[in-house]
């Protein structure tokens, strides 16, 4: 391969949209496309057929490389959301629904499970909290309901089954198989009770891979991908952690902090000396492999923008790109970070003035959901730094990150902020994965730094104290 003139495809397949982008040698974004990631919704909370995932990546590929500019595509990268899987029959072909990373069907399942174990040696061996429901309990439930699933012999992520489907090889990317709830995570192995507790075949899941190592290369694409015709593939792992990638926070120093549908902060930290994996869990943090050589990914998490998007519903005031109408309105209040009180479930009421029901100002009520998060944010940070030590340096990312409140009130009590200027941190992170797939880079340290946008601490002064009670996390939502 001639790494002059290389271009590098990155597809992100989240829980809103599945985005593409195109990324060149030096680390900058050519091109962009995305697509809606349509879910059927139910009760529980929703599922996709496993084609039309493919069918959306297939359609966002096809629109970033009518845009890209010419040169040969030399890797193709593909992130996505965890928890979601795809079960194969013997003949590859997926059956049953995937079922969303936030669907709660598995719940009684995943119960039975914490009962079999006990919830400590559950997160002991793989990291995991007790909040959000794990694939393998999730994959019990439909071997129980679902009369196709019971056929099937493999597994996959969404990142694994989307890289197959482009011609790529059987296998699991270890970022997102932390995330099944039936991977060893000291040990790197597939627990093999809790597969015979799930009782599916004790090889249905793949062998272990990680990010950013070749997965095949593209063969017998579908129509408008004939330009990535032997070009090869890597699974670039968890969003998250592949987003953390794509705005460079790379060190044990910096986190990531990612405000999307979730907001995820993310840490990487060197697999020697070897974390307690249950140490962090009780502080709403887990461990899992990270899509860098050699480190484990220190998580924690909650559901950001599902929330604000429900005050902001109250209100009949939408969102646009992170920004409300509310945003000037609720800064003027002047109120500083420190003075934010929450009641035991995380906020004050909030709705419309009603005949004799408790009102909020709109601007107070967004003051408050705001600060909420951020309160919630801070302790998740502080959980970060009691394992890992001082943080120098929190990554901004994700459509919230702008937000002009947030980033006041954020700016108080976290260490320096720094906002990289990628337009599509997911995409670019799986767009470098791919170049180191493809040999252009030897290591992740040769990855090009994005640039970087400051913002001035407000707090030189302590910090306030985090409260603890306020509001409890609800695991690491993807």
């Amino acid at each position: 391969m001639s790494k002059e003139g290389a271009l590098f495809v990155g597809i992100d397949v989240g829980t809103t949209r599945t985005k593409a982008g195109v990324v060149d040698l030096g680390g900058t974004e050519l091109a962009h496309a995305s697509v809606p990631t349509t879910w059927q919704h139910e009760p529980t909370g929703g599922h996709v057929r496993p084609d039309d995932l493919f069918a959306g990546a297939v359609a966002a590929i096809a629109e970033v490389l009518e845009k890209a500019p010419p040169g040969e595509v030399a890797g193709v990268g593909v992130t996505s959301m965890a928890e979601t899987a795809v079960l194969l029959d013997p003949a590859g072909e997926p059956v049953g629904p995937a079922v969303a990373w936030y669907d709660v069907r598995g719940a009684d399942d995943f119960a039975d499970l914490k009962s079999e174990f006990g919830a400590d040696r559950f997160g002991r061996v793989t990291g995991l909290g007790t909040s959000q429901v794990p694939t393998i309990a999730t994959m019990r439930w439909l071997a129980r309901n679902v009369p196709d699933a019971r056929c099937a012999v493999s597994v996959l992520s969404v990142a694994d089954w989307v890289v197959t489907c482009l011609g790529g090889e059987l296998a699991a990317e270890a970022s997102l198989a932390s995330r099944t709830g039936a991977l060893s995570i000291a040990n790197r192995e597939w627990w093999a009770e809790a597969l015979d507790w799930a009782g599916v075949p004790p090889t249905i899941f793949p062998p272990l891979r990680s990010a950013g190592a070749p997965f095949g290369r593209a063969h017998d694409l579908p129509p408008g991908l004939e330009r990535l015709e032997g070009t090869v593939l890597t699974v670039a792992g968890h969003d998250h952690l592949c987003a953390a990638l794509g705005i460079g926070a790379l060190q044990q120093s910096q986190v990531m902090d990612d405000c999307g549908t979730a907001e995820a902060l993310v840490r990487a930290v060197p697999v020697t000396p070897a974390p307690d994996l249950a140490a962090g869990l009780p502080l709403g943090i887990m461990v899992g492999w990270h899509v860098l050589p050699g480190h484990y990914a220190l998580m924690g998490g909650f559901p950001f923008g599902l929330d604000l998007i429900q005050v902001l519903e109250q209100f009949g005031v939408t969102n646009r790109h992170g920004l409300t109408d509310l945003d000037a309105p609720a800064l003027a209040l002047g109120l500083p970070q420190a003075s934010v009180r929450m009641g035991p479930g995380g906020l004050p009421p909030m709705r419309p003035p009603t005949g004799g029901k408790t009102y909020v100002a709109p601007e107070r009520a967004w003051w408050a959901a705001i600060a909420s998060a951020v309160t919630v944010s801070r302790q998740l940070l502080d959980a970060l730094e009691g394992l890992g030590g001082p943080v120098a340096e929190v990554r901004m990312s994700g459509g919230w990150s702008r937000n002009p409140l947030l980033m006041k009130l954020k700016s108080e009590v976290f260490p320096a902020l720094s906002y990289p200027v990628v337009k599509e941190a997911g995409t670019r992170g799986a767009a470098l994965l791919a170049a180191l797939a493809a040999g252009a880079h030897g290591d992740v340290a040769e990855f090009p730094q994005p640039e970087l946008e400051l913002v001035p601490q407000h707090l030189p002064g302590p910090r306030p104290a985090a409260h603890h009670e306020a509001r409890p996390t609800h695991g690491t939502p993807t």
